[in-house]
């Protein structure tokens, strides 16, 4: 294992190193980690870790809970998987983590479903899907859809869930749209989202969803109600919201 200098990115818990990550540190996925609803899960798979922050983040949010979830994080990338399972062993959490390298949907096909099943699955996965392809390998799989797209991935993911199982994602609102089609297509219903945006006067940038796998009894129901919110990063002097501040405030250092 490659030393590290001083971390990146220190959260009040834990820190970040992402030197090795073609994903960095971003919004995205402190929103996401921050949102996704945890529940009663006893298992949750965190697909395409990058520097492991969002399974840092469920860890530290279960930490108080008396039944903790098991949590996996799964990375393709060599590079980013050997930083998140560093980040891994520097935090409090590291015997609850579980880092797999490997390629998820190879690693679906894998396993035994009976077995290895999930009650959370959590991703902020690549979107990028007719864009220009860079010369860096590594950054094209954080970041282009051409290794796994949306319909692999939400294929794969059905196969993994529990019953009534929920999938939470993070994308810009014309693949979130996409995506939430998609998931109907295989029993994978919309039922919360937070709309973001960036500042009060800009369009909606980013979209948390959260798929549920439908239950029987569900189906039957016409009338199935997503809870829909909205989130302003900052306001017009760009300071940090009340809404942001009250999601993220467990987790920033300076907040």
């Amino acid at each position: 294992m490659p030393s590290f200098p001083p971390a990146d990115f220190c959260f009040k818990q834990f820190s970040i190193w992402h030197q090795q990550c073609a994903m960095k540190v971003n919004t995205d996925g402190i929103l996401l980690g921050a949102w996704a609803n945890v529940g009663n899960a006893k298992n949750i798979l965190d697909i395409g870790t990058g520097t492991g922050l969002i399974a840092l983040m469920l860890a530290q949010r279960t930490d108080l809970l008396i039944s903790k979830p098991n949590i996996s994080a799964l990375e393709i990338d060599l590079n980013a998987y050997q930083q998140a399972k560093y980040n891994v062993e520097q935090s409090p959490w590291s015997s609850r983590l579980q880092l797999i390298h490997h390629d998820f949907l190879t690693w679906q096909r894998e396993q035994k479903i009976e077995s290895e099943s999930f009650d959370v699955l959590i991703s902020n996965p690549p979107y990028f899907e007719d864009s220009l392809l860079s010369d860096d390998q590594n950054k094209n799989l954080a970041r282009h859809t051409k290794h796994m797209s949306f319909e692999q991935l939400l294929f794969a993911a059905d196969k993994l869930l529990t019953r009534g199982g929920e999938f939470n994602l993070v994308l810009p609102p014309e693949q979130a749209n996409k995506v939430i089609q998609l998931g109907m297509n295989i029993g994978l219903t919309l039922t919360r989202q937070l709309l973001v945006k960036t500042t009060p006067n800009k369009s909606v940038s980013r979209v948390l969803l959260c798929l549920k796998e439908d239950l029987k009894e569900d189906l039957q129901k016409a009338d199935k109600t997503v809870t829909t919110s909205t989130l302003t990063i900052r306001d017009q002097e760009q300071n940090y919201t009340p809404e942001y501040i009250n999601l993220c405030k467990e987790f920033y250092l300076k907040m």
